[in-house]
C-alpha cells in the first residue's frame, strides 16, 4: 500500500513540474512581446501551468478508472 501512495505522489509531483516549467517558459516567450514585465509573466505561467497540470492529470486519472 505504501509503494502504491508513492507513485500517486510522485507521479503528482512529476505533473506539477513538468506544468511549472512549460508554464513559466511560456510565460517569459510572452514577455518579450511587451506587454508584460518578464517576472511577472513567468510567475503568471508558473501559475497557469500549474493550475493546467492538475487538470490534465485529474482527466488522465479519470479516463484511466474508466478503463479499469
Amino acid at each position: 500500500m505504501g509503494d502504491e501512495n508513492n507513485k500517486e505522489f510522485l507521479a503528482w509531483i512529476d505533473a506539477l513540474a513538468k506544468g511549472i516549467i512549460a508554464g513559466c517558459a511560456i510565460g517569459y516567450l510572452f514577455s518579450l512581446t511587451d506587454l508584460l514585465p518578464a517576472s511577472r509573466a513567468v510567475v503568471m505561467g508558473g501559475l497557469a501551468g500549474c493550475l493546467a497540470s492538475i487538470t490534465f492529470k485529474n482527466k488522465r486519472d479519470d479516463m484511466k478508472n474508466k478503463d479499469d
